[in-house]
């Protein structure tokens, strides 16, 4: 199978029917993307949905999103799949994950990255750090149509991910309010010196169902010594959750 979307969505689905333990918790997240950016040529819509189970310490995700309304003609424009396991070190909590993602944005040229997160996490502030392999990639279509036959892949090595936010109320407070930077959204890394920053809040409606809400803030350079606009986009979902017993 040559296209890495396809793999990325074909077997994490295989993966989440086949491997669902008899005692577990499926959590499933759909939530919708509006914004503008300096390459969007205009306001975009996006949706997402995402699935995990969670067993034994250890939790499986993949998910994808679509363009809704974007100025390319992509409709299915990323896919993820990750997998993680949480152990303790005397009190302290530490989950290390493997993650792997897939964003063929053009006809020409696909990225994808895979690395390792550690994400933990205290009482009002949450910690993730990890690193991440990038290759971009021309595909067939470009190389049999500009007769392209040698170097047609480029590889970014070790890029630092990166996460610090912190809740006004603990993480299994009813309701919440946060504050992160992070270089990482759940289809994209942007480079270390390109962090966003997002303001989030959640509701628990119920103990299976929660709604929440983000604001994006996206700039070029924040570490250089000119930091620039990039954009914005504001997100706004739902996670549901079903224990599964035996």
């Amino acid at each position: 199978m040559r296209n890495p979307l396809l793999k990325c969505l074909i077997f994490p689905i295989a993966g989440l029917l086949v491997s669902i333990p008899l005692k577990s918790q499926i959590s499933i997240s759909a939530f919708i993307d509006a914004g503008e950016n300096n390459v969007s040529r205009g306001p975009y819509v996006k949706t997402s949905i995402l699935g995990d189970i969670q067993f034994s310490g250890s939790t499986l995700e993949a998910g994808s999103v679509a363009n809704i309304r974007y100025s390319g003609h992509k409709i299915i424009s990323g896919a993820s799949l990750s997998f993680g396991h949480q152990f303790y070190i005397k009190k302290f909590s530490l989950e290390v994950a493997g993650f792997y993602l897939a964003n063929p944005f053009s006809d020409l040229i696909h990225e994808s990255d895979w690395g390792i997160l550690l994400k933990s996490g205290q009482k009002h502030f949450q910690y993730m750090a990890g690193f991440a392999f990038r290759t971009y990639k021309i595909t067939r279509e470009a190389m049999n149509k500009y007769d392209i036959e040698a170097n047609t892949s480029l590889h970014e090595n070790w890029n630092l991910v990166y996460q610090l936010g912190y809740s006004v109320k603990p993480a299994n407070n009813k309701w919440n309010i946060g504050l992160s930077v992070t270089n990482f959204d759940h289809f994209l890394i942007n480079q270390e010196t390109n962090p966003m920053i997002y303001i989030s809040g959640h509701y628990k409606i119920s103990s299976e169902l929660t709604l929440f809400s983000e604001a994006w803030y996206k700039n070029a350079g924040a570490f250089n010594l000119y930091a620039n606009y990039f954009g914005f986009f504001i997100r706004t979902g739902m996670i549901w959750k079903l224990n599964l017993k035996k």
